[in-house]
């Protein structure tokens, strides 16, 4: 049974390739921003397509004034899915706030998203296509 089994070298001629990804092709394929009722939290869930390096992600929360409020860093994340939730200053209900989320490459963010949201407001969820 083990006999079955072909190794390959990578080296070897005639083995099959693997698609080469380049190291940084991490993208945001889909994400939901999701303020809680209460008003006290607000979660950002993100889903990545397939990628060759884990991730590194910063996750901002910005008010009008364009202060940052809350901020998280999650450096080679591992999930395709991650999902972190943010505890928000006391605000009033409605009042508008910005989630910025960056996937972070060497010199310069791969892809930077902003989702406007309003604290205790409704979900907001969108799909990103190329083009």
């Amino acid at each position: 049974m083990a006999e079955d089994i072909q190794f390959y070298n990578n080296t070897d001629e005639g083995a099959p390739q693997m698609p080469k990804r380049p190291p940084s092709d991490a993208r945001i394929e889909r994400y939901r921003v999701m303020p809680w009722p209460d008003g006290t939290r607000v979660t950002v869930e993100m889903t990545f397509g397939a990628f060759k390096e884990f991730p590194s992600i910063d996750v901002s929360i910005v008010n009008t004034a364009g202060d940052v409020v809350r901020q998280t860093a999650m450096v080679s994340s591992m999930e395709r899915q991650p999902a972190p939730t943010m505890w928000l200053p006391r605000l009033d209900r409605g009042t508008p706030l910005l989630a910025l989320i960056e996937v972070l490459g060497d010199e310069a963010p791969l892809q930077s998203i902003h989702v406007p949201f309003e604290v205790a407001g409704p979900i907001v969820r969108a799909v990103l296509t190329d083009g």
